[in-house]
């Protein structure tokens, strides 16, 4: 595999999990491309993607153009074979698409033509899905439109969130591409194309969706929570500031709608239109995250009785 020239494209934890599965596996990578380092915190430190530690950690050169769309020159000199993506932030140019001869490759985390698009874990949770999965396709110039070659389902248990289940996709994306990596550079592989009708799109999650919308139906506001943790977190609105349920369960009583109530002991809920949503996770701005009862015996006894928006 020495003789294969192979460039990885990725950014978050579920890239670096193929990444690092390809190169214990001997899949040599002679370049890695992900997305430019980023300041975060108080004291706006620069933060490495995860992908970007993993080429570090086995000397692999990285390559963070600021946008791939003009900035792709190094690629090109690289002249590479196969380009492997997983998670990698930005569109691909054709240009790009069309150099290597065994062409370019994405794990992408759902069962295409289903969910489309840049958050089809989160999506597929929010909307109640029991299955998903990852796709092994072939890159096209239009978003996750290329045709495929291979497919994966994941069952999607109720005490998934986004975090465990991104965690099984990246070991599902891995195995998929180690099962199927000598068929795509054997130049043979047969990529079937998607059908357009069964289309369904997932956008990026907005920052207006983390509000949880307490219209919805008792399920879906606990599909929300799950499909937004454990980050960015959603939230709902208590006096005034950002309150992020982070875990939750249900409990079949009525309470009023919106009040926050007293669970027991020392945990809180939310009367919802049918049940209470018991409040397991959360945290107040500003403050740490902490488990409902801990936060309950310290300010949360206090705001029993408010309405939450």
């Amino acid at each position: 595999m020495e003789n294969r020239r192979i460039i990885f494209m990725g950014t978050p934890k579920i890239a670096s999990v193929v990444l690092k599965t390809m190169l214990e596996n001997d899949i040599h990578v002679g370049l890695v491309v992900t997305q430019p380092d980023k300041k975060k915190g108080r004291k706006q430190q620069l933060v490495y993607s995860e992908v970007k530690e993993v080429a570090l950690e086995y000397d692999i050169p990285v390559f963070q153009p600021v946008k791939i769309k003009s900035d792709y020159q190094t690629i090109l000199d690289f002249a590479p074979d196969l380009i492997v993506t997983c998670a990698y932030g930005q569109i691909v140019p054709k240009e790009v698409l069309d150099l290597p001869r065994y062409g370019c490759v994405n794990l992408h985390g759902s069962l295409l033509p289903k969910y489309r698009g840049g958050a089809p874990i989160q999506r597929a949770i929010w909307n109640g899905d029991k299955v998903s999965g990852m796709s092994l396709m072939k890159m096209a110039p239009k978003m996750d439109a290329g045709p495929v070659l291979a497919q994966k389902e994941i069952e999607i248990l109720p005490t998934d969130n986004s975090t465990t289940l991104f965690d099984k996709m990246g070991i599902c994306a891995s195995e998929l591409l180690l099962s199927h990596f000598e068929e795509i550079c054997s130049g043979h592989a047969v990529y079937v194309e998607q059908d357009e009708s069964q289309v369904v799109f997932s956008p990026v999650l907005s920052k207006e969706e983390e509000h949880i919308d307490l219209n919805q139906d008792d399920e879906h506001i606990l599909n929300q929570i799950r499909a937004f943790a454990n980050a960015p977190g959603a939230y709902v609105l208590l006096k005034g500031k950002k309150f992020k349920i982070l875990k939750a369960s249900y409990l079949n009583e009525h309470n009023e709608f919106g009040l926050l109530v007293k669970i027991g002991k020392n945990k809180l809920g939310i009367g919802l239109h049918l049940g209470t949503l018991v409040i397991e996770t959360c945290q107040m701005e500003g403050k740490p995250v902490m488990d409902c009862a801990s936060f309950f015996n310290g300010q949360g006894r206090n705001l029993v009785g408010n309405i939450v928006e």
